[in-house]
């Protein structure tokens, strides 16, 4: 079967059943996706052996002439690429047009992070107003474990480990991580009594009883955060973001830190090194005599 369209639906078929992804995950290919359908029906291209290397090259200019920015180009192209990928190893097709596409050249991406004494600042505070246990957790565990905001909101009894002092969390593609936590979070996981739970009960709920969800928990982050923040523009993943800096500029090993974000590739964590470096650099021109 040569049908592109059939062929796109029988991929995004794979990755939710098989490679399990989550939803956030699956609209992104498909947006990505019904992109580069609409693109080859707009030139009459139907058959999937009918897409050479120019096609694709052609359709990054259309993606470019449609103001995208370089990185929303990569990221249509390593949709293209599993796509391709899945067509190959079950035989699809026999020559994968991806094989000599690069990506765009990408600037290099800043790390938005708080400073140590900011972030600790903001959660002794919270640690003393005894009515926002919860909210205080929320935040707590966002910068003591560096979850995933989606990670945070499935958390169940049964991730807990308090006598072993380690959350088991499971992050993309159903990945099993073991993280530690600090005294203070087990503390305050205790104050949640979380014990009294059934083991596939969420720990976190919103007022009303209901599931948390990601908006509720930027809504607490933007809360707590905006006075600290330099542009006034505060997002959860920006606490992920300190809490890998600060692990390594105190020395923490690249590869530890992959592991603890979850990360596939230690490429993406590398991006903290610059920010490390960065975070030097400053210091360096504050301090030094000759600076």
């Amino acid at each position: 079967m040569n049908n592109i369209e059939y062929l796109i639906e029988k991929f995004l078929e794979y990755i939710k059943s098989y490679r399990k992804f989550s939803q956030n995950t699956l609209l992104s290919y498909q947006k990505d996706l019904d992109n580069f359908l609409t693109f080859l029906k707009d030139n009459e291209i139907l058959d999937i052996n009918r897409i050479s290397k120019r096609t694709i090259q052609k359709f990054m200019i259309y993606l470019s002439e449609k103001n995208l920015s370089p990185r929303s180009i990569s990221r249509h192209l390593s949709s293209l690429r599993s796509f391709y990928n899945f067509l190959i190893f079950n035989d699809f097709i026999n020559i994968n047009p991806m094989e000599e596409i690069q990506n765009p050249k990408l600037p290099q991406k800043i790390v938005k992070y708080f400073d140590e004494d900011s972030i600790n600042e903001i959660l002794d505070l919270m640690e003393k107003d005894g009515e926002i246990l919860q909210d205080f957790a929320i935040m707590e565990i966002l910068y003591a474990t560096g979850l995933r905001v989606s990670e945070i909101c499935e958390l169940t009894k049964s991730n807990i480990d308090f006598e072993s002092e380690i959350i088991k969390v499971k992050g993309k593609g159903n990945k099993i991580r073991i993280i530690p936590m600090t005294t203070r979070l087990l503390e305050i996981l205790k104050k949640l009594n979380i014990d009294k739970l059934e083991n596939n009960q969420t720990i976190f709920r919103t007022k009303r009883g209901g599931k948390l969800y990601p908006k509720y928990i930027e809504r607490i982050v933007k809360k707590y955060l905006s006075d600290i923040s330099e542009d006034g523009r505060v997002y959860p993943h920006i606490i992920r973001h300190t809490f890998a800096t600060h692990l390594l500029d105190r020395g923490a090993d690249i590869g530890a830190i992959k592991e603890l974000l979850g990360h596939e590739s230690l490429e993406t964590t590398t991006i903290y090194t610059h920010v490390s470096i960065e975070h030097l650099k400053k210091i360096y021109k504050k301090t030094h005599p000759k600076s």
